[in-house]
């Protein structure tokens, strides 16, 4: 594919990624509705709107297109290309009035993403990357840190107790070697990592709406975007990312997990 493509494809990309913005700002000033799905995790009435929104979008503009997202399903599963969306990666941060919540939206091809957008509402701060375009933020290149020593790294993750429960020595290995370890991640953390501004994050359990723009802006601003067990997918149900150097001690620590 010509980049003059791929890049329509990001402005397209970044065009609904803001339009569901404005929806869930609007649901956040007035009545989130928050309900809790089968799962256990928090739904609102603007995840709804908001993946209705880009739904609508998509389909009037490449109505022979697959989409897949997480609050209603995949369609046009056999399509050439498909659009993969979460409304709102980081519910609980949104209901909480944490601004680390992102639209996420990612189009696939052969398996892989070729355009990633996450978009932070709540800071407005957009990143976008596309395969030989580089990864940028409102605009600007950026580029993962140069941090060599998993001793001197910031970690992040979304979930350190769900870490915990599933792999608890190489989570308490990870984080006593490590210099620092904050919390709220989400597509949020992983737009620190595409930027410099921390080290390593890394999720497990998780779905392909929740990995599959994030994996384009890592490995475009520099970095490495696997499972646990190393494969670069965006269909694990793991996930790692950082500079090269980082990874590779990351996943010596976690190496025994399985995913």
């Amino acid at each position: 594919m010509d980049q003059q493509d791929l890049l329509a494809f990001e402005k397209f990309a970044e065009y609904i990624t803001l339009e569901a913005s404005r929806i869930i700002l609007d649901a956040a000033r007035n009545d989130l509705q928050v309900e809790t799905k089968s799962d256990h995790t928090p739904v609102t009435l603007a995840d709804r709107r908001a993946e209705e929104n880009l739904r609508r979008l998509i389909e009037k503009e490449f109505p022979e297109h697959g989409i897949v997202g997480e609050e209603f399903g995949e369609t046009r599963p056999g399509a050439e290309f498909r659009w993969i969306l979460d409304p709102i990666d980081g519910t609980r941060a949104l209901v909480a009035g944490v601004p680390q919540y992102t639209v996420l939206v990612a189009l696939e091809h052969q398996h892989d993403s070729l355009v990633g957008v996450i978009h932070n509402p709540g800071l407005d701060r957009t990143m976008i990357a596309s395969r030989g375009n580089g990864t940028r933020l409102n605009g600007q290149p950026t580029r993962v840190s140069q941090t060599r020593d998993i001793a001197d790294a910031t970690v992040l993750c979304s979930s350190y107790s769900g870490l915990m429960k599933a792999h608890p020595e190489q989570c308490t290995r990870l984080l006593s070697t490590c210099r620092f370890a904050p919390g709220w991640g989400d597509g949020f953390g992983y737009m620190l990592v595409a930027q410099g501004c921390a080290d390593i994050m890394l999720d497990w359990g998780w779905n392909v709406w929740d990995a599959a723009p994030l994996k384009v802006c890592i490995e475009e601003a520099g970095g490495c975007f696997t499972d646990w067990n190393g494969t670069p997918t965006i269909y694990g149900n793991s996930g790692l990312a950082a500079n090269p150097a980082l990874h590779r001690q990351a996943l010596e620590i976690l190496g025994d997990a399985k995913s």
